[in-house]
């Protein structure tokens, strides 16, 4: 929505101070009149070089040598009016890295209101005071007095062309047109969240009395189970705690744009994008390895509830042993159930699904948050020689898989082996990206190989004869990393020795 004040700071402009040669209507002593007028003079000049805090000095100094002056008086409203808007409208980078000394907004437009109110009070003709009091009063969010103030001006010159265009104006931009709605309910503290200082979101109140954006009260129950107000100790589950639907309607009937900037913050913290991704730093996990997580530590936990309120999906990365630093490629899992515990811990089953590079990340709220980009082999045209010496090296292996399973469940009967070697979750050969990751995942690797194994771009590139060489003089699973030959066929030259094995035994 426009700002309303907007068409009155473009209306009004600061007055000159007249200059009255001789004693006739001065009021004063000639000497005292010009020191008056240099004052004023100084301070129009300042105003209009924005220097709004020096205008309102000079015009506070003319004004205890001539009190009452509608001029003066007027242009130091203005002044006022002005220094208000433009706090407000400062962006918050420019409160971060420059921050003022002095009055905040409020007050500013608090003293351009008590200015202006003197003017009306002298009976004043002109509609300028009625404008200065309707400006100070949109600063201040009093929108229906602003509104009568105008309407005030307009019995005085019905004819006022600026006074008829900033009603119009303050009407089209807050819809208050005349007796059509009912007065709104002033901007206060009690509609604020104490914890995040903003207006409340998905409000809670708690048996205390005390009510907080829902997610806050989330974040503070991480710590401990007391409210963050009185200290007193709370038996309620947040997650499950119902919203205040009454001070919630209240809020967004009152508040519509404000509350409408906090939903689409708060829905950017689910990271519904596909380029921002929140990173859980543990270990290196492959594309259709599955896991349980317990997720205990505070900052990861209020993660969960964020992803679980998007899209459910996370990033998993470790600590590159090269470099001591988090690695630079991960896997997005999908969180498949979350099972909040009594003591507020997850316990997660996920399964990793895509690949990612990491461009640039962050810290946000204790745990990290990374911009990525998608990492895929290189694909083989659809009909080349190439692509089908994949797919029928791809079947074969399919075959071997199958085979060393059933053998594995033959010689192992355990329930952990049993889940672990499952021929259900088996991607098809058509996907042979795919299907060579959950191959490798029959194998057990070290952090650093299955690093090495994510950062592959191509399934079935051809060895060098050197290479080739340097593969008999190291142990058999490494096949699978230190080259980026094709994972399939290094997985079923795994397999078919560890078929034999089952064999034999």
């Amino acid at each position: 929505m426009a700002s309303p004040g907007a068409a009155f700071a473009a209306a009004l402009a600061a007055e000159d101070f007249p200059l009255v040669e001789g004693q006739e209507g001065m009021g004063m002593a000639p000497d005292k009149y010009r020191e008056v007028f240099d004052l004023a003079l100084r301070g129009t000049r300042a105003f209009r070089d924005r220097r709004f805090d020096e205008a309102i000095s000079f015009y506070s100094k003319a004004l205890n040598l001539r009190p009452g002056d509608p001029i003066i008086l007027s242009n130091r409203s203005l002044a006022f009016c002005r220094i208000s808007q433009l706090l407000r409208e400062r962006s918050s980078a420019d409160s971060e890295y420059q921050p003022l000394n002095g009055l905040d907004p409020t007050t500013h437009a608090e003293l351009a209101l008590k200015d202006a109110e003197k003017i009306v009070s002298n009976n004043s003709n002109s509609p300028r005071p009625y404008l200065l009091k309707a400006y100070a009063l949109i600063l201040l969010e009093h929108y229906h007095e602003a509104r009568e103030a105008l309407l005030a001006g307009l019995q005085v010159d019905p004819l006022s062309h600026v006074l008829q265009t900033c009603l119009s104006d303050l009407d089209r931009n807050t819809n208050i047109a005349a007796g059509a709605r009912r007065a709104r309910l002033d901007r206060t503290d009690d509609f604020e969240c104490t914890l995040c200082f903003k207006l409340l979101y998905e409000p809670v109140t708690t048996p205390c009395g005390h009510s907080f954006c829902r997610s806050c009260l989330h974040q503070s129950m991480d710590h401990g189970n007391k409210c963050p107000m009185c200290r007193t100790v709370l038996f309620i589950g947040p997650r499950t705690y119902p919203i205040s639907v009454t001070l919630s309607n209240i809020i967004q009937r009152n508040f519509p744009e404000e509350y409408a900037e906090r939903r689409s913050e708060h829905e950017t913290m689910t990271y519904a994008g596909v380029d921002l991704m929140p990173l859980f730093v543990m270990d290196v996990v492959l594309p259709c390895q599955k896991m349980a997580l317990n997720i205990f530590e505070p900052r990861y936990r209020l993660m969960v509830r964020r992803i679980m309120e998007g899209n459910h999906r996370m990033g998993m990365v470790a600590i590159d042993s090269a470099t001591g630093t988090v690695a630079d490629c991960g896997c997005e899992v999908e969180i498949l159930e979350c099972e909040p515990l009594p003591d507020g811990r997850f316990y997660l089953e996920v399964e990793g699904s895509r690949r990612f590079h990491i461009l640039r990340s962050w810290d946000q709220d204790g745990y990290r948050v990374a911009e990525v980009e998608w990492l895929q082999d290189i694909p083989l045209p659809e009909g080349s020689q190439e692509r089908r010496e994949l797919i029928e090296l791809a079947n074969g292996a399919s075959e071997l898989a199958r085979a060393y399973i059933r053998r594995a469940r033959e010689t192992v009967r355990t329930a952990r082996r049993t889940r672990h070697l499952d021929l259900e979750s088996m991607p098809g050969p058509q996907d042979p990206e795919k299907f060579s990751f959950w191959l490798v995942n029959l194998i057990s690797l070290r952090p650093s190989d299955r690093l090495d194994l994510l950062r592959l771009r191509d399934t079935r590139e051809v060895s060098s004869e050197d290479q080739l060489l340097f593969l008999w003089q190291i142990p058999c699973f490494k096949f699978a990393l230190l080259l980026p030959l094709q994972r399939i066929s290094s997985s079923i030259r795994l397999l078919s020795d560890a078929e034999q094995g089952c064999r034999v035994q």
